[in-house]
């Protein structure tokens, strides 16, 4: 339906029914009636159907919209699986651009719509209306009202869900009139006042769904929708979309029904409770997602399938040379075959709803490049290089030491000997096998592609020992798998990545590039092998290969191929543009660095421990004040026990999502056995030490870390002292009064 405006012409989204679809996207702004509207509100949905549909794009994702900045979304009715891999998504709008809104302009509005039986995730900002908004919404006029929603929502952030606005539940009274259906979800959880908004007198149970009062008179909703669906246990429908061909949702049936006339008796009353779920809907199964999937290389003659998660009742299918070998339940994070590199190898995912597809091609997961010792090895094309010099044979992988040529025998690099004539045979093998195994303090270390295990405990970070060393990476990176640099060498630290896009980012000391280094479509990395060696070695997408000692920057090998026809973009532009605050960044790994220095010298638990200490060594006088405490005495005392020498080691890792250095208890990634441990960082925050590690951020203090500053935190451990022997004090009375 087109609506003619003077010297323009416009559409409206009006009447349009979406049943049983998939709309997928790896980027942003998706929905299931459309990405964006906007133009002046011309383009605003209205009387439009989602049914049964999943809707997947990385943000701003929504059942009707993917971000809206201006116009209506009026008399919408939504059953969808809404998914944002990266934050922001909803069941209606999963942004909303209201920047330039006024009471006069830009108008958007949001009203007689309702949220059914859908499910909706997100990492963080999650609502069950609206995802995120720009800025605080208007209250007068109202513009938003007459709104229901009957949901599941998930995410990994408690702080931005909602069943309103999940980025901003303060707004939520701005939407009017709203309605939610009771037992609706945040995170697994019942609706209650503790985890959202929404109060008693805002919530709707199965029976009053039924009946055609409660939408005329408490929604509002009026004549804009057809009620006929309720004869048949469905929620009514707009208008404009009702024919035969549209499928009707279904009226949810609360968890427990109880027969009124076996109260009072225990055995009957149970013998009448049912659990009951919405059978008729696939959305209100509880269907995971699909996990991701990430394919690397293992060894010369081996590759790593990843799964970023083990849900229920999935499966994968492997096929080789589009021949199907063999499904398998997924009950493994990781899968390895053997692999020659030159079949087609396709994985089938599925939990029997939803199925991708993931098609490995050899050249695109191969490695090319190996460096061990001062021998060092490339491949163009099929033609294998060893120091520069041309082997004969056409070559389809090279790793650690080692080459893959095409009948799949393998030959040693040092020696340019075949060591196994074995011709390799694509097959799954019985077990997988790690990227690395290390021995480190008494434990056994396996990295993988994506994560690691301590003694087999899972772990979400990547570990690496060099030169007996522990470090970590985080699993959030946007790197390369296996592509980076990580050293200790003369009192510094390095931790470099090759990200997806193919730029280096130096985490924390820069490397020492040549001068003319081209920081751009870089296709690979890899470190000398021997442990002893401070060179570098990295492959262009052109196929130029260049060999470097990243202490002193001297170039060891450059191939004659051209890496970029622009040679323009040098390391020392290029690198600083990954982060345009790169300077702060440094900043910020140097001060987690003296952050460090002061655990080791201060360790949190220890502060804890001995400001509750002091505080009960002066309570047992119970004829002490508070206000005469000796705050002398309660500083020699920490003083006194800072002397003792701290065993632990500590690790700064930098976090891809929240763009923080975070410090880890090297003793507590070793013997716990949670996934993520806590970091010292976090420690600090939820205690409140910032000031005794003078840790708080540099822009909102302005203070910079030294060490001269301890005696201020030790200070600051006393008032600490103070705080818990009131609590004690005020605790003590109360059980003297109670008797």
């Amino acid at each position: 339906m087109s609506v003619e405006y003077p010297g323009r012409e416009v559409y409206n989204f009006y009447g349009v029914a979406v049943n049983n679809c998939k709309i997928i996207s790896k980027g942003d702004i998706v929905g299931g009636i459309s990405g964006w509207v906007g133009n002046n509100g011309a383009h605003g949905p209205r009387y439009c159907y989602v049914y049964n549909s999943k809707i997947e794009g990385n943000s701003k994702v929504g059942g009707v919209i993917g971000e809206i900045r201006d116009g209506p979304i009026i008399n919408c009715m939504v059953n969808a699986q809404v998914i944002a891999t990266s934050h922001t998504a909803s069941g209606v709008v999963g942004y909303m651009n209201n920047t330039s809104m006024t009471s006069a302009a830009n108008i958007i509005q949001i009203y007689n719509n309702g949220v059914t039986a859908s499910i909706i995730t997100a990492p963080t900002k999650v609502g069950g209306l609206i995802g995120d908004i720009s800025k605080d919404l208007i209250r007068e006029p109202e513009y938003f009202y007459n709104n229901y929603v009957h949901a599941y929502l998930e995410s990994e952030n408690s702080e931005n869900i909602s069943m309103g606005i999940g980025g901003s539940k303060e707004n939520n009274e701005a939407i009017t009139n709203t309605y939610i259906y009771k037992y609706s979800q945040i995170n697994g959880e019942y609706m209650n006042e503790n985890i959202d908004t929404y109060t008693e007198e805002q919530y709707v149970y199965g029976e009053e769904l039924k009946e055609e009062t409660t939408y005329i008179n408490k929604f509002d909703w009026k004549t804009e929708f057809t009620y006929t669906p309720l004869q048949n246990n469905k929620y009514p429908v707009p208008i404009y979309v009702e024919n035969s061909e549209i499928e009707y949702i279904s009226l949810p049936i609360d968890p427990e029904i109880v027969d009124i006339n076996s109260l009072g008796n225990d055995e009957n009353e149970k013998d009448n409770t049912t659990e009951v779920t919405d059978e008729n809907n696939i959305l209100t199964q509880n269907i995971e997602a699909l996990p991701e999937v990430t394919v690397y290389p293992i060894s010369i003659n081996e590759i790593n399938i990843d799964f970023s998660n083990i849900p229920e009742n999935t499966s994968f299918t492997y096929y080789i040379n589009e021949e199907e070998i063999e499904t398998i339940n997924l009950t493994e994070k990781t899968y390895t075959f053997e692999y020659n590199f030159k079949d087609q190898l396709e994985i089938v995912v599925t939990n029997g709803i939803d199925e991708e597809t993931i098609t490995i091609n050899p050249s695109d997961i191969r490695s090319e490049i190996s460096l061990i010792g001062d021998n060092y090895a490339y491949l163009i094309g099929n033609n294998l290089y060893i120091n520069g010099e041309l082997q004969s044979g056409e070559y389809v992988n090279v790793y650690s030491g080692y080459a893959l040529n095409s009948y799949g025998q393998v030959l040693d690099i040092l020696s340019k000997e075949v060591i196994n004539d074995e011709i390799v045979e694509t097959s799954l093998e019985k077990s997988a096998k790690p990227l690395y195994t290390y021995e480190y303090n008494g434990k056994n270390i396996e990295v993988y592609g994506t994560y690691s295990k301590i003694d087999g405990n899972m772990k979400q970070q990547i570990y690496n020992i060099r030169s007996g060393k522990l470090s970590a990476l985080s699993n959030s990176l946007e790197m390369k798998i296996d592509n980076y640099i990580v050293d200790q060498y003369n009192d510094k630290e390095y931790q470099t990545i090759l990200t997806n896009n193919g730029e280096i980012v130096d985490l924390k000391e820069q490397l020492q590039y040549p001068s003319n280094f081209l920081n751009r479509n870089v296709k690979q990395i890899v470190q000398n092998g021997h442990h002893d060696n401070t060179e570098m070695m990295v492959l262009y997408n052109t196929g130029k290969v260049i060999v470097f000692n990243y202490v002193n920057g001297n170039i060891i090998y450059e191939s004659s191929e051209q890496a970029d026809s622009n040679l323009a973009n040098y390391i020392t532009g290029s690198i600083n543009s990954i982060w345009s605050d790169y300077e702060s960044k440094q900043s910020e790994y140097l001060r987690s660095k003296e952050l460090v220095a002061k655990l080791s010298e201060m360790p949190i638990e220890e502060v804890l421990n001995e400001a509750e200490d002091n505080a009960n060594d002066l309570i047992g006088n119970t004829n002490t004040s508070i206000n005469n405490i000796n705050i002398g005495n309660t500083i020699e005392n920490i003083n006194s026990s800072n002397s003792s020498v701290n065993t632990d080691s500590y690790i700064t890792v930098y976090n891809g999502k929240t763009g923080e250095y975070e410090v880890y208890s090297e003793s507590e990634i070793l013997e716990g056995s949670e996934e993520m441990p806590v970091s010292e960082t976090e420690k600090i925050k939820e205690n409140g030490l910032e000031s005794i590690y003078n840790y708080e951020r540099e822009e909102e203090t302005g203070i910079k870390l030294n060490g001269a500053i301890i005696v201020i935190g030790i200070i600051a451990v006393a008032i600490i002292s103070l705080v818990i022997l009131r609590k004690l004090v005020y605790r003590n009375n109360k059980k003297k009064n109670n008797k």
